[in-house]
């Protein structure tokens, strides 16, 4: 099987990292990324999935708030310092309002509501990993930019 060009980064195949504590959620998204072709990992305690960010760089990082064993706010502040520039995708039951005062500093590309669709999380990848391809030609877009930019992308895609 050949991968498409759009399925590296810097030559490397893109890494993305699940976590979640629903089985189910977990799965779904494996069997979504691992069909466009990108490699997964899916965890569901954020004691897992910090050791996977301390070993493995990746792209994206779909974590649900409600994990079992820790807050996630909390795991994803642990996992940016590993994971610089992976872009941080929120997942959860709450809506963005509920969400967005408890993120204080951390710096995340989206917040995904579930229930969600497949088609959402395909435009998410592809707009975040078109934004990750801006970032490294010139460098100096901004994380608010980007941002603003993902949330005006999954609005005119939902609305469709």
């Amino acid at each position: 099987m050949k991968l498409a060009k759009s399925l590296y980064v810097s030559g490397e195949l893109i890494k993305i990292l699940v976590v979640d504590d629903d089985k189910l959620i977990r799965w779904s998204l494996k069997e979504i990324f691992s069909q466009e072709g990108y490699l997964v990992d899916a965890v569901a305690t954020a004691k897992d999935a910090l050791k996977q960010a301390k070993n493995i760089t990746y792209e994206l990082i779909f974590s649900d708030l409600e994990i079992s064993d820790e807050s996630g706010i909390e795991m994803l502040r642990k996992a940016r310092t590993f994971q610089p520039d992976a872009k941080i995708i929120i997942l959860s039951a709450l809506t963005k309002p509920q969400i967005e005062p408890k993120l204080g500093n951390l710096s995340i590309f989206s917040i995904i509501e579930k229930p969600f669709k497949s088609e959402q999380i395909r435009a998410l990848v592809k707009n975040a990993l078109v934004s990750t391809n801006h970032e490294n030609e010139s460098g100096n877009q901004t994380e608010k930019n980007k941002r603003v930019k993902a949330n005006e992308f999954l609005i005119e895609n939902k609305n469709k």
